[in-house]
Order: structure tokens, then sequence, then C-alpha cells
């Protein structure tokens, strides 16, 4: 099966996104209320890294908050913008700087639903953190929800939807194959130290645990 990068991957399964890849509704809400609660009350600026279909925006909106969402994938945003509240979206992909927002654009970033799972390099984690210190101010904050390696034990004991395959390709990387599409996407999952290590020296940053797979990882910019 062809191993896709993350847009062309994230266009093929825009259709299907909703119905068999989020999260159901009442967990979706949970991990809003955990994303919110992590962030200073409103109004903020915030950025919305991998913003796909856009099923958190309406929470950032009712928080107060102003989010510009930001996706590389043209089928995902085009889902997006269908929905009822207007909201900023740009098309780019983050992973590739530079960003194309002005420096202090922004007082927030989040990346949610392990949008950050899927580095094209060894060194893109730092790239990005260099950029997000770019554009979001100092004091600011960046809030992910990540998987932990635990995440893969769950591979390895076959707990995955049937119209999907999930290959372990190593100690803390694998390869998802959609078997509708036929396209496969690369994951990799740092630990908790090399994600505080990715961050810094601009970002000062906590890994909580928040479930025996998942963590949320909260940093504040320097």
């Amino acid at each position: 099966m062809k191993v896709a990068s993350a847009p062309y991957f994230f266009d093929a399964i825009a259709q299907r996104y909703d119905r068999v890849y989020a999260p159901p509704a009442i967990e979706s809400r949970l991990r809003m209320s955990r994303v919110l609660a992590a962030l200073p009350r409103g109004p903020l600026r915030v950025l919305d890294l991998g913003v796909g279909t856009g099923r958190e925006l309406a929470s950032l909106l009712d928080a107060g908050h102003l989010p510009t969402g930001l996706d590389a994938s043209t089928a995902m945003l085009e889902r997006c913008a269908r929905r009822g509240r207007p909201t900023a979206l740009v098309h780019a992909d983050f992973w590739l700087a530079p960003l194309p927002f002005a420096p202090h654009a922004f007082e927030a970033a989040i990346a949610l639903h392990g949008t950050l799972a899927h580095p094209p390099d060894p060194l893109a984690v730092e790239r990005l953190a260099a950029e997000l210190a770019r554009v979001v101010c100092p004091g600011g904050w960046l809030v992910a929800e990540v998987a932990s390696p635990a995440w893969l034990d769950a591979v390895d004991a076959g707990q995955a939807p049937s119209d999907r395959v999930i290959r372990r390709t190593g100690l803390r990387a694998c390869v998802l194959e959609d078997r509708v599409v036929g396209l496969a996407i690369e994951a990799r999952l740092l630990d908790a130290s090399e994600w505080t290590k990715a961050l810094l020296p601009a970002w000062r940053a906590q890994v909580r645990p928040v479930s025996e797979s998942e963590w949320l990882l909260v940093a504040q910019r320097d």
C-alpha cells in the first residue's frame, strides 16, 4: 500500500473523516473542555494547527476565543468552511516553515487529535516549535493532544477498526493503512522527555497523562 504525505492522505479521507476517524461528539466535548481549561480565559487569538473539518471551532468560539484554522488538506478545509459560524481558514502545511503569519499574531496555538503524530523528518518538531515561537506572543500557550508510546501497545493487541490496519514499524513508529482509500500514513510517537526537549528553548512544557495512552502537552512561551 502506498505511503502518502499527510496532505494527500487527509484529502483522501476527508469525506469519511467525521464519520470514521473523529471521536464521538460526547468525547469531543470532554476533550475540548480539557483543552479550554489549559488555556487562559479569552478572548485569545488561537491558531488551530490541523483544523481538519473544524469540529472544535464552535467550542473555541463559545469560550470567546478568536480561532484561525490552518490545514494542509484542501478537502478538509472545504468541509470545515461549510460549518455555520464563519472562521478564518488558511491552507498551509505547518511542518513547512515559515508559517504564513506575522510575528506575535496569536496568543495561543492548539494541535488536537494527534495532529502532531506525522512529522516528515526527525527535526520537524523542533522546526515547528521555533516557528510557533515566532507567531505566538511571549507568555502565550501551546496545547496539544499527543499519543504516548503506550498507544502502540493497543496496536500490538490488534485493537484496530476493520477498515484500517495499523502496523508497528519501529519502537515508537507505525503506519496506518486505510483500506477504503488504499493509502497509508506514517506516525511517530515521542516520549515525554523528547517532547519537552523538542520545544526548548522557547517553550517550557509539561506533559500531563490523561489516559493510559494519551497525554496533554501544555507549554508556555518564554
